[in-house]
C-alpha cells in the first residue's frame, strides 16, 4: 500500500493521467482493504481526475474570499447597516482604502 501510495504521489506531480489509470489497474489485488477503497473512490470520479490534472485551474481565490467574507459574518456579528459590512469586507479584500482625515 505504501509504494502503490507514493506511486500515485509521484504521478500526480508528473501530471502523469495514463500511467495513473494503469497503476490502479495493476495493484489493485495486492493492497490493504483501505486502499482499495480509495480506489474505487478515484475510479468512479475519474473524469474529474483527469481534468484536475490537465488543467491549472482551480477556485481556491474565491474559496478563499468566501472564507473570509463568513468569518467577518461571524466576527461583526449584527452590523446594523449593510452598508458598514460591505465596507468592511472591502477594505479586508484591499479593494478599498480607510481614509484618513
Amino acid at each position: 500500500s505504501y509504494e502503490l501510495y507514493q506511486y500515485v504521489r509521484h504521478c500526480i506531480k508528473t501530471k502523469d493521467f495514463e500511467l495513473l489509470k494503469k497503476t490502479f489497474e495493476n495493484k489493485q489485488d495486492i493492497v490493504s482493504s483501505y486502499m482499495k477503497t480509495a480506489i474505487k473512490t478515484i475510479n468512479k470520479s475519474i473524469n474529474y481526475v483527469e481534468n484536475t490534472l490537465k488543467y491549472d485551474y482551480n477556485n481556491g481565490i474565491l474559496e478563499g474570499s468566501n472564507n473570509k467574507i463568513k468569518v467577518i459574518k461571524r466576527i461583526s456579528f449584527g452590523y446594523r447597516s449593510f452598508y458598514h459590512f460591505r465596507n468592511r469586507i472591502f477594505i479586508t479584500q484591499n479593494l478599498a482604502k480607510i481614509k484618513t482625515a
